[in-house]
């Protein structure tokens, strides 16, 4: 009886595997085109130790949408070269373009317009994007609002890119 119940509880578990994908076996495995995770893990890795250490927040593509839809007082920030921002951004949105790296590569005049768009209101929310999760330019544009004293800090993690994808309207 024993033998027949464990036997059963493993075919069990092998189906749900192979029903939820999580198969070794299935042919594509969790959130990769190509079905490798190392990338992906290690972005995500980068992208959690940056937000930890800068001290922002996060918003989500969908959250973001909804406040702009509702008119919230905020400003955006494409931390993205001009071409790029030209090209398309999130409606409302302001460019101050800053470099992917870190904030200590930035040079004094990226800082500085950077600085100029964020105004002297400190209570303001600040919303800072770049062009996908391992893009860092919005990581640096995040850490310099909250230097300069900003407390409402969010990071749009997928950029324009999950915004895209998502279909919200772009201006251009």
């Amino acid at each position: 009886m024993k033998r027949k119940s464990l036997g059963l509880m493993i075919v069990l578990i092998l189906s749900i595997f192979a029903f939820t994908g999580c198969s070794p076996t299935a042919s594509k495995v969790g959130t990769a085109p190509d079905g490798s995770e190392i990338a992906i893990e290690k972005a995500t890795m980068k992208f959690m130790k940056d937000t930890q250490a800068g001290g922002y927040k996060l918003v989500s593509t969908e959250d973001l949408n909804k406040w702009v839809n509702e008119k919230k007082a905020l400003i955006i920030i494409d931390t993205m070269p001009a071409d790029s921002f030209a090209k398309g951004h999130i409606p409302g949105a302001v460019n101050a373009e800053l470099p992917k790296t870190t904030l200590a590569d930035a040079t004094d005049e990226q800082k500085a317009a950077f600085i100029k768009l964020l105004g002297e209101d400190k209570s303001k929310t600040v919303v800072v994007y770049c062009g996908y999760v391992a893009c860092a330019r919005s990581d640096v544009g995040a850490v310099l609002a909250k230097q300069q004293g900003f407390n409402e800090v969010y990071r749009l993690p997928g950029g324009i890119t999950t915004w895209q994808e998502a279909k919200y309207d772009v201006a251009k």
